[in-house]
């Protein structure tokens, strides 16, 4: 039934006259965005056929204004006693753009505010085309030291996140790498015996008994994916 409706109105649209106004009730009432665009590009064209014949009318007149300008201005040279009143020239026809614009979808353009390199107002940039409004923010320009800076606190933040997370398997069994379990696995190795087992809690909770030699092997390859981690900074 809806569906229905939303076509009967959509041909009841299209069977009249639509404009701008149409089209903010429809987005005033949350229709479905195809619904407004839809109704949109039909104002813009009855819109534009309007301003061709306008325009069109427009340019006739210029003509004949014109002509009438030039034989006031011809009397008037040759009679200065006796002014004629010169025309004006007619107002040329102009599409409203910003009622047009007024109802493109909005767009919302993210900008990394901390990276920007530029001093700018918040402004809207239209796409005529597609009728998508694209706003952006107010953004402030930045040194390239407090840009390096920015950079190098991201990384650092970003490292110590892949830090925390590493796990590395030996002999099956799936260990957590962070710092604070290869310190663990480091106090475990100094005071085990080559024979020594040790219970271990590892990365999927589950508790096992492992070597030293397993713990070592470990704690080695943890120290190498966080050693990786440090060189990607250069």
């Amino acid at each position: 039934m809806n569906t229905e409706m939303d076509n009967f109105s959509t041909d009841a649209v299209e069977a009249s006259a639509v404009g701008y106004a149409d089209v903010q009730t429809k987005i005033m009432l949350r229709h479905p965005q195809e619904q407004i665009d839809e109704v949109l590009r039909l104002a813009i064209e009855q819109e534009e056929a309007a301003y061709r014949e306008a325009h069109a009318a427009w340019q006739s007149a210029m003509t004949e204004v014109q002509a009438q300008i030039a034989e006031a201005q011809a009397h008037n040279a040759a009679n200065p006693n006796e002014l004629m009143p010169v025309p004006p020239l007619p107002a040329e026809p102009m599409l409203d753009l910003q009622a047009r614009r007024a109802c493109y979808r909005a767009a919302h353009v993210e900008v990394d505010l901390a990276l920007s390199t530029e001093t700018k107002d918040a402004h809207i940039e239209y796409d005529d085309d597609a009728l998508v409004a694209y706003h952006h923010p107010a953004t402030v320009s930045h040194t390239a030291q407090q840009l390096a800076d920015t950079k190098r606190e991201r990384f650092k933040s970003q490292r110590a996140a892949k830090v925390s997370s590493i796990t590395v398997e030996v002999d099956g069994l799936t260990f957590d790498g962070d710092e604070q379990s290869q310190q663990r696995m480091v106090r475990a190795i100094l005071l085990m015996t080559e024979n020594d087992t040790q219970r271990w809690v590892l990365a999927n909770n589950a508790v096992a008994d492992v070597t030293k030699a397993q713990l070592t092997q470990a704690c080695l390859l943890a120290a190498a994916q966080q050693s990786d981690l440090w060189i990607e900074s250069h």
